[in-house]
C-alpha cells in the first residue's frame, strides 16, 4: 500500500498501525534515523517552516516548508514566505519543556489525481511525485516532560 509520505519525510515518518492510512491519509509518528522521538521543535511563519531537531544525535529534520512541500510548494512552486523571520522554539505551555514527540497526518488527493493534473501536462512532474504533492499537512506535540499535547501545532492546507 502506497501512503501519501512526501519523499523529504520517508525516512522518518513511521505510520501508526492503528489508524486508517491508505493512499489518500497516513498518521504517524516522526522517529529521527537513529531511533529517537524526541525533539526540539522550532517555526517561523506561524508554523510555515518547521523544523525538529533530535535530542538524542542533532539530526535537523525540516517538516514542513510551505514554499518547498504540499501542493502549492511542490505542484506550483509557491515563494510567499518571509525568509527574514526568526524561527522560534516550542515550549510546553504548563511545564515549560522544550522536548516533545511529534505525531504527524496528512491528506492527499491521490496519485491518480496528480498524474491527471500534473504529469500529462508537465514533463517534468513523474508519477511517484504524488507524495510530495499533498494536500493538507498537522502536527500535534506531545511534551515529554509533562505528557501535556498541543494539537494541531501546525494545521495548514496546501492547496
Amino acid at each position: 500500500m502506497d501512503y501519501p509520505i512526501p519523499n523529504h519525510l520517508k525516512p522518518y515518518l513511521v505510520p501508526d498501525p492503528r489508524e486508517d492510512n491508505c493512499e489518500f491519509q497516513v498518521t504517524g509518528a516522526i522517529r529521527c534515523t537513529c531511533g529517537c522521538e524526541r525533539f526540539s521543535v522550532s517555526e517561523s511563519n506561524e508554523a510555515m517552516i518547521a523544523r525538529l531537531t533530535c535530542i538524542d544525535c542533532g539530526h535537523e529534520v525540516l517538516l514542513f516548508d510551505a514554499d518547498k512541500h504540499g501542493w502549492n510548494g511542490f505542484a506550483c512552486h509557491s515563494e510567499a514566505l518571509d525568509r527574514t523571520q526568526p524561527m522560534w522554539k516550542a515550549v510546553c505551555d504548563e511545564c515549560k519543556g522544550e522536548t516533545f514527540r511529534v505525531k504527524v497526518w496528512l491528506a492527499s488527493q491521490g496519485r491518480e489525481d496528480f498524474v491527471s493534473e500534473c504529469v500529462s501536462h508537465d514533463p517534468a512532474f513523474r508519477e511517484e511525485d504524488w507524495v510530495d504533492a499533498f494536500e493538507w499537512i498537522q502536527a500535534s506535540l506531545e511534551c515529554t516532560q509533562c505528557g501535556i499535547e498541543i494539537d494541531n501545532w501546525l494545521d495548514c492546507e496546501t492547496m
